[in-house]
């Protein structure tokens, strides 16, 4: 436990600042708050920008950014207007522009280099990745940070709160006792600044593009999800190998749906392919299965909800086939099992209480493991990765360690099974630093318990043709059966991606990177 005073300017506090203070007591720190006069301002037409968002989008939660009265917004924290006063650490909400209290260790948030929400306004304009990270007192700059989801063109508030929820995940991470901070950090991308930046137009400018991709919609069918797959036989995609062309055949449908996040099995001699099926007329998610030896091919639905369901990850384990399906809507990561295959399936138990995005399972020596992302603190479902472990599948499951793991947008949201190559882990995880499921990065990795979660990008695999797909979402193989979802508007039924090696750097080389995390691995296993 850690005495902390959080720093709050009245003209510049708001909601997240809140928030993060009911954090550091839930994390039970003994917190004190400590008012100041002063404080950045945001831009001006910033609240008229976001009010115009909110209605034109229907967005309706209460914005992180929303101005507090910090008279009113603290009720039960205690506070304090002793400057001298001492702590373990100070928080400067404040932008460090006037005296406060003191302590061992002071913390400043920064948005792309910036004490303030500003910085990463001035990002989305400037086209940049909006990036956080925390200075400490006495540092003249700060070099690193995170990225988290900036999916352009961007709904201006809805990056902004997602970039204040992980903010509060980064401080809560500082106030710990543990020195060793979340994966994903790097080199921040500075913003030209301007005294006037250009919020109306790119408001609208970001309005004119999704009313055109929604006539493209109603003229052509527009961008959706669609899946391909394909027999390899032998040849599986080689993690760790170099540049490869692969070609998938589309699964067509009526065009009243979409169909994405595929999971091949192949058992008793056919091909099944798992998945989300997309009716339009309900706007809500369900999972179906394809037979895809039957040469009609239909979708059939297994698994429907008063909730959206996706990503059902098919795995057989005792003797029996189960699924957890994503249930993210009703904040519960839930078991199905299987009576029947493929068409039976009964709910088993509720696994996590929580927010999770594409849940995905891997068994070893030592247990179960849940990965998957979680929008907690109301931020993007796609950039704060959490792990759990349990010793068997019913659980108990339990967070390893303080979550979030990593905080990313290009190597935090699963995109398929994890797969285990020569003593090396490798997952498929989302791209969606400029767009949700962009592409497809490959990681190696280490399993925490006892020591610090690892990853490093091995190889990316994405769309060949640009013109007809935007992107890649999930990859997934049983035997020599291979499934993968692309967004686009294709031509025709062919489906071409290309896999690449990440390049190698002279100096603290992905290769070098890959060599520690197998021996680490390694050794882990021989361990256990």
């Amino acid at each position: 436990m850690m005495r902390i005073c959080v720093v709050i300017g009245r003209p510049c506090a708001r909601e997240w600042h809140s928030l993060l203070a009911r954090r550091l007591i839930h994390d039970q720190h003994e917190v004190a708050i400590f008012v100041n006069e002063g404080g950045p301002a945001l831009p001006s037409l910033l609240a008229t920008t976001l009010a115009f968002e909110r209605l034109v989008y229907g967005i309706s939660a209460k914005s992180l950014l929303t101005g507090i009265l910090v008279d009113n917004s603290f009720e039960g924290i205690r506070r304090t207007d002793d400057v001298n006063e001492s702590f373990d650490i100070v928080l400067r909400l404040d932008g460090d522009v006037s005296s406060a209290p003191g302590g061992a260790r002071s913390f400043h948030p920064v948005f792309n280099g910036i004490q303030s929400e500003v910085g990463a306004v001035h990002a989305i304009l400037d086209g940049h990745d909006v990036m956080i990270g925390v200075q400490s007192s006495g540092e003249s700059s700060h070099a690193n940070g995170y990225s988290i989801e900036t999916e352009l063109p961007t709904i201006i508030g809805k990056t902004l709160d997602n970039a204040c929820a992980r903010m509060i995940d980064l401080l809560a991470w500082h106030c710990t006792s543990n020195r060793s901070l979340p994966v994903g950090s790097k080199s921040i991308e500075l913003c030209r600044m301007s005294n006037s930046p250009l919020l109306i137009p790119h408001a609208a400018a970001t309005l004119t593009k999704r009313l055109l991709r929604r006539l493209d919609m109603f003229a052509r069918g527009g961008d959706r999800w669609m899946i391909g797959w394909r027999h390899a036989g032998n040849r599986p995609l080689e993690i760790d190998g170099g540049r490869a062309s692969l070609s998938y055949r589309r699964v067509r449908d009526d065009g009243q749906r979409f169909l994405a996040d595929p999971f091949p099995v192949f058992a008793g001699g056919r091909s099944w392919l798992f998945c989300e099926e997309y009716p339009y007329a309900t706007g809500r998610g369900i999972i179906s299965v394809i037979d895809l030896d039957d040469p009609a091919g239909v979708a059939r639905p297994i698994i429907e909800a008063s909730h959206h369901l996706s990503y059902p990850m098919v795995f057989a384990d005792g003797g029996r086939w189960w699924m957890i399906p994503e249930s993210g809507a009703s904040n519960r990561i839930v078991l199905y099992r299987c009576e029947e295959f493929p068409l039976k399936w009964t709910y088993e138990a509720t696994l996590i209480d929580v927010a999770a995005s594409d849940p995905t399972l891997y068994r070893d020596q030592t247990g179960y493991w849940l990965i998957f992302t979680s929008c907690e603190g109301a931020g993007s479902p796609s950039d704060r990765l959490c792990v759990y472990h349990a010793p068997t599948l019913h659980g108990p499951w339990r967070p390893c360690g303080q979550q979030p793991l990593a905080i990313d947008a290009r190597t935090s949201r699963p995109a398929g099974h994890i797969l285990s190559v020569g003593g090396a882990l490798y997952r498929p995880t989302q791209d969606c630093s400029r767009l949700y499921g962009g592409g497809i990065v490959w990681c190696q990795f280490s399993l925490p318990l006892e020591r610090p979660f690892q990853q490093v990008e091995i190889a990316t695999l994405s769309p060949r043709d640009a013109r007809s797909f935007r992107g890649a979402h999930t990859y997934n193989r049983s035997g020599s059966f291979e499934a993968i979802d692309v967004y686009g508007a294709p031509s025709d039924d062919a489906i071409d991606l290309t896999f690449l090696p990440v390049a190698k750097v002279k100096s603290n080389s992905v290769c070098d990177q890959a060599s520690a995390l197998r021996a680490s691995q390694e050794s882990a296993n021989a361990s256990v």
